[in-house]
């Protein structure tokens, strides 16, 4: 399992609205904890349990966006063995959508075994740009015309959701691997009502309304086979993702909501 693309593009969960777009998104700034366990596995997987959390914080700051994220969890395999996982990434990104920085880091049972490093530019609105890492050192990629970070892919997401379309491809970067943009084909379903949450340690911002939406995640190359992974969230209006289901053929992880709080905007 390539363990940094646990986060693939997770950060379409969450993103806040850019400054200067046509977007008509509203999204909260928000601290969200998730609780991960084992969706399903094939025997050949042998995978037989998941524990742990996945944490996300996301913030506006006055020049763009901020996500942290962290996936702390452990994978059990059929003699009860476990190894422990750790990945965090962190990004910003940009307020007109052209600019982006990104780290990614993993451990695994104590060892660091990836770091990714860089920032990218895209040279216009619909235009191509170029990626750069500092780790590995000298890394560089193009970036195809139509190439959009995340923030702003979450803000078109949302947006043709709330105008009724079903069907979504673009290209996306998000640096949390060395394998460029992908190709990101999201089928949203119809619009559901939330009931505001009884829990007490959830906001009532989790209270909106939402779509089911599944999301592939393709090489461009290899747009006509399998997807590299495919995840699906139901995505409430201001961004929040109510629950997660990261799928990676022959095993699933499923992140469930267990507290959520609203964040200030800046002051600027």
């Amino acid at each position: 399992m390539r363990s940094s693309r646990l986060f693939g593009l997770l950060t379409a969960a969450a993103m806040m609205t850019v400054a200067g777009m046509a977007a008509t998104a509203q999204i909260v700034p928000h601290r969200a904890a998730y609780t991960l366990s084992l969706g399903s596995a094939k025997p050949s997987s042998g995978i037989a349990a998941i524990e742990g959390g996945m944490y996300i914080d996301w913030q506006e700051v006055c020049d763009g966006w901020t996500i942290s994220q962290r996936m702390r969890f452990s994978l059990v395999d059929g003699d009860g063995e476990s190894i422990d996982n750790d990945i965090s990434f962190s990004s910003w990104e940009s307020k007109d959508g052209l600019a982006y920085r990104f780290t990614v880091r993993t451990v695994r049972a104590g060892e660091v075994t990836e770091e990714l490093r860089g920032r990218a530019k895209l040279e216009g609105r619909g235009l191509g740009g170029k990626a750069e890492f500092t780790e590995p050192p000298g890394e560089v990629m193009e970036l195809p015309a139509g190439t959009l970070f995340p923030t702003e892919h979450t803000i078109v997401l949302i947006d043709k959701a709330v105008a009724g379309e079903r069907l979504l491809s673009r290209l996306v970067f998000d640096g949390a691997s060395l394998d460029g943009a992908l190709e990101v084909n999201a089928v949203i379903g119809p619009k559901q009502a939330s009931e505001a949450p009884a829990a007490p340690h959830i906001d009532a911002i989790a209270g909106r309304p939402y779509w089911r939406v599944r999301m592939a995640f393709f090489k461009p190359a290899e747009s006509n086979g399998e997807p590299e992974y495919e995840t699906s969230t139901g995505m409430l209006d201001n961004g929040v993702g109510r629950d997660f289901l990261f799928e990676y053929g022959d095993f699933s992880i499923k992140a469930k909501l267990d507290r959520l709080e609203a964040a200030a905007k800046p002051r600027c």
